[in-house]
């Protein structure tokens, strides 16, 4: 199998390892517009990994590079989606991503080429992170277990214990994720709401609460297509969320003109122009090396509430992902948010081509079979994935 990534920073470059490792995969071309800053990223040790410049606002120019290739996977932003998928149908390789542009229709952009890759026999799948991704498969192996489903709740924790908070992510997507209102789903309609406008102090395990807040999740758009359920909704809390909340409340999360002293300046102009970046494998290793970041915590729950034989029924997953300890010495360098992204991409990535549906689909999308195997591959990566049920 020969894969083309297109987007190399944090999350990329760890995808790109563990597929180098992987005997299936033949060789992993990188391509990414800035070359000096993804090769501080990438693992240059595999002889598989071959790095090339590219940009992909030119679909020409992803054709060019990615005639032979069986996969190509985003790992880049989201609004180059369909960029990619439209070059991946002209030159017939399969396509991933991890997450989805989605517009006032709620309807992701990427199930709109569904047809013609249903046509051609390939498998676009889409959505494949820790979370729209692990959430998805999660919320739809427990809904086999219902008769009738009331509420699915998704909540998610990202801490980190740090001198200097760090990016995890690219600061792009963070800031366009907390300048998203949140949406949830109930009745059949959409619901619009302001972002960290509602909050719940949510137990996560064992006696353990943390407030969660009401922020975008690209989950809710496709779980409402292919889960029936009255109700869904989206929470996170943790240091990542709590950090944007405080931008936010502070008003600078917006592009409405504010005036300063007889100046009229646009607050999030300023906070884009800061130069902020997510830390590269050799800053992440010295700061935890040196202690000034200590650890991590990441953690996915999925909670259904519904009947099953006419009595009321709950079911709860949930997964803790490595720390940021555990990951440095297994991927060392790597940041615990592009590491369980990238190793959920990974365990999603060795699906499609055991997969018999063709088209453009989410996880949830997927056979009962092809979401057991996922998860099978999920907890031998070391992956602490437990199940409550109660009544």
């Amino acid at each position: 199998m020969k894969v083309l990534i297109i987007g190399i920073g944090a999350v990329g470059a760890i995808l790109s390892k563990l597929l180098s490792d992987d005997e299936n995969v033949e060789s992993i071309l990188c391509g990414d517009i800035d070359l000096e800053r993804a090769k501080k990223f990438l693992n240059f040790k595999s002889k598989k990994i071959k790095l090339i410049y590219l940009d992909a606002k030119s679909v020409d120019d992803i054709v060019l590079v990615s005639k032979g290739f069986d996969l190509i996977i985003n790992t880049s932003l989201p609004k180059l989606n369909l960029n990619i998928m439209n070059a991946a149908l002209l030159v017939g390789a399969n396509y991933q991503d991890l997450c989805s542009e989605i517009d006032d229709s709620y309807c992701p952009e990427q199930l709109k080429l569904n047809k013609k890759f249903e046509k051609k026999g390939l498998v676009g799948l889409i959505n494949t992170g820790m979370a729209p991704g692990v959430t998805n498969i999660l919320a739809k192996e427990l809904s086999f277990m219902f008769d009738e489903i009331d509420l699915i709740k998704i909540r998610t924790l990202q801490d980190q214990i740090s001198i200097n908070p760090i990016f995890a992510l690219s600061p792009e997507i963070i800031l366009e994720e907390a300048m998203q209102p949140a949406v949830k789903f109930e009745n059949g309609k959409f619901l619009v709401v302001k972002q960290f406008s509602e909050f719940e102090d949510f137990e996560f395990y064992d006696g353990y609460f943390r407030f969660v807040y009401s922020v975008h999740g690209d989950e809710i758009a496709t779980l409402s297509k292919y889960i029936k359920a009255k109700k869904i909704n989206f929470m996170a809390g943790g240091t990542d969320v709590e950090s944007s909340k405080s931008i936010f409340d502070l008003g600078l999360l917006t592009t409405e003109p504010m005036v300063i002293n007889g100046v009229k300046i646009i607050p999030l102009d300023i906070i884009s122009q800061v130069p902020i970046d997510i830390p590269t494998p050799f800053d992440m290793n010295e700061m935890i090396k040196n202690g000034t970041f200590k650890d991590s915590e990441m953690i996915v729950t999925v909670e259904l509430f519904g009947r099953k034989f006419g009595k009321n029924f709950k079911a709860k997953s949930l997964v803790q992902f490595h720390s940021a300890k555990e990951i440095n010495n297994l991927f060392e360098g790597a940041n615990y948010i592009s590491f369980s992204t990238g190793l959920s991409a990974y365990c999603f990535s060795k699906i499609i081509f055991k997969t018999k549906k063709r088209g453009v689909f989410p996880p949830e999308a997927l056979s009962n079979e092809s979401i057991n195997m996922i998860i099978s591959d999920l907890i031998a990566s070391g992956l602490k994935i437990k199940k409550f049920f109660s009544n």
